[in-house]
C-alpha cells in the first residue's frame, strides 16, 4: 500500500493554470499504469519552485508560460532539444541531476504527422519559447520554415527566415502560438483555455504529456491511449464550462 506521504508528486508551474488539463490526465494516466502520483499545481516564485524539484518526493515537473525560458537556468543539465528550444517544458531527474527537456516540439511533430499534415513549408506565428521549440522540430524534418512575430530576437535565422507579423498570410500550414485567435483554413492553434480546446491543441498537448511521463517513469502507457484520455478531460471540461455558462445566464 502507498502511504500519502510516500506518493510522488509531478508539479506544474505557471500562471494562470485555472484551465490547465495536465493534472486530471496525467493522474488518470498514472493510475492506469498502475502509478499513484501528484500531480500539483505551483504558482510560485523560481527559488521556491527549485526547492520542490529538490525534494525526495518531486520526480519531476512540467513548465508552461511564462517560465518556459526561466526554467532552463534552474538545471543541472539540458537536452539537446531543450538546448535547440532554448526554454524547458519538461523536467525530470536522471542520476540525481535536474534535468530540463523540450517536448513541444516533438509532441506537436508526431500529431502532425498522425494526421497527415504536408511538412514542406511552415508558417510559424509568434517566437516565444513554444515558437522556437516548434521551429526546432519541424527544421528536422527539412521543412522550410518562416517565423512571424512584431520583434525579430535573433534565433529565428538558426531554424528558417523571419517576417513581421503584418505580412502574414494563410498559403500554407501555419502554427498558431500567439495568445489570441487567428483564423484560416490552414492554422493549427495549439493554445486553449477552459472548455475550448481544439482537436489540435488537445493532441498537442496528449503526445508532449506522453513524452514528459516516459521521461519520468520509463515505460507508460501507449501514446493512443494518453490521446484517448486527454479528448475525455477536455470534454469533461468542456461540458462543465456548458453547465456554468448555463447557470450564470438562468442565475440558479
Amino acid at each position: 500500500m502507498i502511504l500519502p506521504e510516500q506518493t510522488k508528486i509531478i508539479y506544474i508551474w505557471g500562471y494562470p493554470l485555472d484551465f490547465s488539463l495536465s493534472p486530471f490526465f496525467q493522474e488518470h494516466c498514472a493510475i492506469l499504469s498502475g502509478r499513484r502520483i501528484l500531480y500539483k499545481i505551483f504558482r510560485g516564485e523560481k527559488d521556491e519552485f527549485l526547492h520542490l524539484l529538490k525534494s525526495g518526493r518531486c520526480i519531476g515537473a512540467n513548465v508552461t508560460i511564462p517560465h518556459k525560458i526561466e526554467a532552463a537556468g534552474l538545471c543541472g543539465e539540458l537536452t539537446e532539444k531543450a538546448q535547440k528550444a532554448g526554454s524547458v517544458n519538461t523536467i525530470f531527474k536522471a542520476e540525481g541531476k535536474i534535468t530540463g527537456d523540450n517536448t513541444d516540439g516533438e509532441g506537436l511533430l508526431k500529431w502532425l504527422k498522425i494526421k497527415g499534415a504536408d511538412l514542406e513549408k511552415c508558417a510559424v506565428l509568434g517566437n516565444g519559447g513554444s515558437a522556437r521549440s516548434i521551429a526546432a522540430a519541424l527544421s528536422e524534418e527539412k521543412c522550410e520554415i518562416t517565423i512571424f512575430g512584431r520583434t525579430e530576437k535573433g534565433w529565428e535565422k538558426n531554424f528558417g527566415s523571419f517576417r513581421n507579423l503584418s505580412e502574414w498570410k494563410d498559403d500554407f500550414l501555419t502554427i498558431s502560438t500567439l495568445p489570441f485567435a487567428v483564423e484560416g483554413k490552414n492554422v493549427i492553434t495549439i493554445g486553449y483555455s477552459s472548455g475550448k480546446a481544439s482537436i489540435d491543441s488537445q493532441m498537442m498537448l496528449a503526445f508532449q504529456g506522453w513524452l514528459g511521463a516516459k521521461r519520468w517513469f520509463g515505460e507508460t502507457l501507449p501514446a493512443e491511449e494518453f490521446a484517448k484520455i486527454v479528448k475525455l478531460h477536455a470534454k469533461a471540461q468542456s461540458n462543465q464550462q456548458l453547465i456554468l455558462n448555463f447557470a450564470a445566464k438562468n442565475e440558479i
